[in-house]
């Protein structure tokens, strides 16, 4: 970050299983016009690590640590939010009058309704979905996700999970480029 309060983007090698992969890290300064505050960014932190503790994934890592980087790869505090909170609804007994009983802005909860899959849903209508909503947060959250789940899946050996989250970041990248 410059003194003007500029973003600043660093790249960073980071180690998963016996793969390194490489992460754009954004930081950017919080202003006082930025409508959430950094108290409900700790809160939506402090939700996903009550939600989420205990939980393993498979290949036996707590599954926090998901959460806490796509919400760390976040660009805005609403992105940050939502990264943190992506799989609570998802994949815990947490609700969206859970997060609203906690005063979760409105803006979080409407990004976190499309970044939710029920998996009644195809997978990748559920993508387009997120795409067609044209909700800033919920695609860049989406990608951070994907681009995650793709690192984790290519370093634990799921070419099957790769294939899928790599066709979905396809679909929305290509979106964003036709726009």
């Amino acid at each position: 970050m410059d003194t003007l309060g500029r973003t600043k983007q660093t790249k960073r090698n980071m180690k998963i299983g016996n793969e390194y992969i490489s992460l754009e890290i954004t930081c950017k300064r919080s202003t006082n016009v930025d409508p959430i505050s950094q108290d409900t960014v700790e809160k939506c932190i402090k939700i996903a690590l009550e939600a989420h503790e205990g939980q393993r994934d498979r290949d036996g890592n707590a599954v926090i640590l998901h959460p806490l980087l796509v919400g760390s790869m976040g660009v805005t505090d609403a992105e940050k939010c939502v990264g943190f909170l992506h799989d609570v609804v998802e994949d815990t007994d947490w609700t969206f009058n859970d997060l609203r009983n906690e005063q979760i802005p409105e803006e979080v909860i409407d990004a976190l309704k499309l970044c939710t899959h029920d998996d009644s849903k195809d997978y990748f209508e559920y993508v387009k979905q997120i795409i067609d909503s044209g909700n800033m947060t919920a695609i860049h959250v989406k990608l951070n996700d994907l681009r995650h789940n793709i690192a984790r899946g290519k370093a634990f050996g799921y070419p099957d999970l790769v294939a899928k989250h790599e066709k979905a970041l396809l679909m929305i990248e290509d979106s964003l480029q036709n726009k």
